[in-house]
């Protein structure tokens, strides 16, 4: 083997430079740039079920949007099976992690058995029996979601225009196409999805016959607005669907864009200090990301509560609410139709409103005085929002079904789980600090005292624990079945809890006795305190509030408060006094005088409440 004969002494000397050429090197060498990415694909020339006339003119539009905005563009048009496959091979094949991704489709898509499809041209005709057979002639929209995030893309966003009616002829019911539109998703972390329509509406191509624009009514929205400088994803998604639901509602047809949000940070299309995007677009290896500054969000409608205006979609269109305002007593609603809203209690208004993020909605909680929102999903996630703005600021994942949040006195973030689990999270990283086994069945309530939270749980018992150690100090079980429904403290050591099946128990966690008796013929939903401590207000399945002194056995006032279940009933604090505010499955809130004694306000939620909190100035 060949040796050089370099003598040890001189050796040293030739390896500095050498070093010093290498490191200069590293330095000089500019790290690899962060690609935009896209992938447009648009189909009209459908050969065997109903053609359409305005997508592949979507897909040039969006592509030539995109390409002046710096994206690295892969347009097709009427694409079969096998080359949509072929297109999306090729383009996930050019993904590098850390990119920012877009595909965007304008064609028919499907609901079969829950799951989305985007149909090709030459997808067959079909009839309802043949559900397998279509499935594997058309293209999944959870495998091209899966597939994109196997890249470890720094953003995937996919847009739709595609809730089209049923191209199928031989399709009946709701088996194969039969309901518009497209079906819910769960987006995969780092994913934002937009639909040009929500479930079960079907997007319009056109206005009318006499409509010459070249371009569906989402896709014609879409563009200025990501053309817009300082406008970032959610708002542009936010706005995209108050524009086209106003022009759907101007021919008497309900369209209403909504999206799916996984998404951590913000994205901007157009950021307000960028240079000429389109001198950048020639050449895709040369494009330089967008400045990383994070510009200005300009003033647009953003469905933030004023009395004098208010636009066809019940949307309000007032300027934005700075994040230092004088924050009031708030109270926040959510119910079954993904929307969420936050009020002043004060001057019973509507502050602002989440509609349109596509989520089912597990529980939520307001936490930080009632600057921030933690809102729970079914799809595992722990979002946390600003107020009033509804802007994202953290998410985490629990790994269980998150039944109950709630916020301890040194900020720490609880969570209980459908499983009986309590976790306990950092409040400025939202890092996992201990989980624990505290039940055997749904945790609902839980209460801070001191250093410590109470939890309670369908298992009928009462548990105390420590907030740092995760260590359980006490356990009081009720009764046998048991299963409790909310809690509330009358002193630091006695409680009173409500039942399933109508029972009010007393139980004081120091000596554990406990007291019970029969409130309702049926659920209470939960139970709250007078602010004289006297007496206790529950809640219950036929929509009436009842007053019951302390320990009685039979109630001394009772309100007929909603026509439907009485979903929550609490005490809170304004500028403008005291009041009892409740909530029911009517879609309705209502605010009381203390003592029951009159209605004082109304507010109309839209459908049932079925999740309710509050921050109330009086603490």
């Amino acid at each position: 083997m060949f040796s050089p004969s370099v003598s040890p002494t001189i050796r040293p000397v030739l390896a500095l430079p050498i070093l010093a050429v290498f490191v200069l090197l590293l330095i000089l060498t500019p790290a690899r740039a962060q690609k935009r990415l896209a992938l447009v694909m648009g189909n009209n020339a459908y050969e065997n079920v109903a053609k359409l006339k305005k997508a592949t003119n979507d897909a040039k539009g969006i592509g030539e949007t995109l390409t002046s905005l710096g994206f690295d563009v892969t347009v097709a048009t009427d694409t079969s099976r096998r080359e949509m496959n072929r297109t999306l091979q090729t383009f996930n094949n050019s993904i590098d992690e850390g990119d920012i991704v877009l595909f965007f489709f304008a064609g028919h898509g499907v609901e079969i058995d829950g799951e989305n499809y985007l149909l090709p041209i030459d997808v067959p005709d079909a009839t309802s029996d043949q559900l397998e057979f279509i499935k594997a002639e058309t293209i999944r929209l959870n495998t091209i979601l899966q597939d994109l995030r196997a890249k470890k893309a720094r953003l995937n966003l996919v847009i739709l225009d595609a809730c089209r009616n049923n191209p199928f002829s031989g399709a009946a019911g709701r088996s194969l196409g039969g309901r518009k539109g497209l079906a819910r998703i769960s987006a995969p972390q780092g994913t934002f999805v937009m639909y040009s329509a929500d479930v079960g509406e079907a997007a319009l191509d056109r206005l009318g016959d006499d409509d010459a624009n070249p371009n569906s009514i989402f896709t014609r929205t879409l563009i200025p607005l990501m053309k817009t400088p300082g406008l970032d994803l959610v708002d542009t998604a936010r706005e995209a669907r108050r524009r086209v639901r106003k022009l759907a509602l101007s021919v008497s047809h309900n369209q209403t864009p909504a999206y799916y949000d996984a998404v951590l940070g913000d994205f901007y299309f157009t950021s307000l200090d960028a240079p000429n995007q389109s001198q950048n677009s020639a050449n895709s290896k040369n494009l330089n990301p967008p400045p990383t500054t994070k510009p200005v969000t300009p003033i647009i409608n953003l469905a933030l509560g004023d009395d004098n205006e208010t636009s066809p979609s019940g949307e309000r269109n007032v300027p934005a609410l700075q994040a230092n305002f004088n924050l009031p007593s708030l109270v926040v609603t959510a119910g079954e139709k993904d929307l969420i809203k936050v009020w002043d209690a004060d001057n019973f208004k509507l502050i602002a409103e989440l509609n349109g993020e596509k989520k089912v909605f597990s529980t939520l909680k307001l936490i930080d005085k009632g600057r921030s929102l933690l809102v729970a999903g079914e799809d595992g996630s722990v979002v946390s929002y600003s107020l009033p703005l509804f802007k994202k600021t953290n998410a985490f994942y629990p790994g269980f079904k998150v039944s109950v949040l709630a916020q301890a006195i040194d900020g720490t973030i609880m969570v209980g789980g459908s499983d009986g689990l309590l976790a306990a999270y950092d409040k400025t990283t939202l890092k996992e600090i201990w989980r624990r086994q505290a039940h055997d069945g749904i945790v609902s309530p839980i209460l801070p005292l001191g250093n410590k939270v109470v939890t309670a749980s369908e298992d009928g018992a009462v548990v105390t624990t420590d907030v740092r150690s995760g260590q359980e100090t006490r356990r009081v079980q009720t009764f046998a079945g048991g299963k409790i429904t909310d809690i509330a403290f009358i002193n630091k050591t006695t409680i009173v809890a409500v039942h399933e099946k109508g029972k009010i128990a007393y139980i004081n966690l120091a000596t554990g006795r406990i007291s019970v008796i029969q409130g309702h013929d049926g659920w209470i939903s939960s139970v709250d305190v007078t602010p004289d401590g006297t007496a206790i207000v529950t809640a219950g399945v036929n929509g009436n509030l009842k007053y019951w002194t302390l320990g009685s056995t039979s109630p001394f006032y009772s309100i007929a408060a909603h026509s439907d279940v009485a979903s929550a009933a609490k005490f809170l604090t304004a500028d403008s006094g005291g009041k009892l505010v409740s909530a029911g499955f009517d879609g309705a809130l209502r605010f009381w005088r203390e003592n029951g004694d009159g209605k004082i306000g109304e507010l109309e939620h839209g459908s049932a409440i079925l999740h309710f909190d509050y921050f109330s100035k009086g603490g």
